[in-house]
């Protein structure tokens, strides 16, 4: 009497076979087709190509990283206030001239409606490095990061 295992193993190792028939047809056939020294040489020569357009793009890829880290290394701010907009440089000149400000403050210089919007200007330049912050009771304070400091 054949067992529910036997059956299992029989199926298993038909469809393995079956798999592995397929496989070596596809090898067989690429066998064929590569007989003829062209038709490798012409797929060598694009995988060459293919290799040089590869090793390009990284190579460039790699130079604007490196050109990355070194302004980020320097802590270049005039990189980064080409960057930011102009209120933000605005809010940054002022905190430059004053010292330490709060949101309170911000908001009534440059005349936000609430404190959560001069909150989170100042919060976004806290976050892209270029304020520190710090609490006194329940107020935040920000200053500008000398960059002398890790965040």
């Amino acid at each position: 009497m054949i067992g529910q295992d036997t059956i299992v193993t029989v199926m298993t190792e038909d469809k393995i076979s079956k798999e592995y028939e397929a496989l070596l047809f596809d090898v067989k056939y690429d066998k064929e087709q590569f007989k003829d020294n062209a038709t490798i040489g012409l797929l060598l020569y694009r995988l060459a190509k293919e290799r040089e357009a590869s090793n390009a793009m990284f190579k460039q890829i790699s130079e604007q990283l490196e050109k990355i880290a070194s302004l980020l290394q320097k802590g270049s701010t005039e990189q980064v206030k080409s960057i930011i907009s102009d209120i933000d440089q605005k809010i940054l000149a002022h905190i430059q001239r004053n010292g330490k400000v709060d949101a309170e403050g911000i908001q009534s210089i440059f005349q936000y409606r609430g404190k959560n919007a001069a909150s989170a200007r100042l919060n976004d330049l806290y976050e892209k490095g270029l304020l520190k912050k710090g609490r006194a009771g329940k107020k935040v304070f920000y200053w500008v990061n000398a960059g002398d400091e890790k965040q």
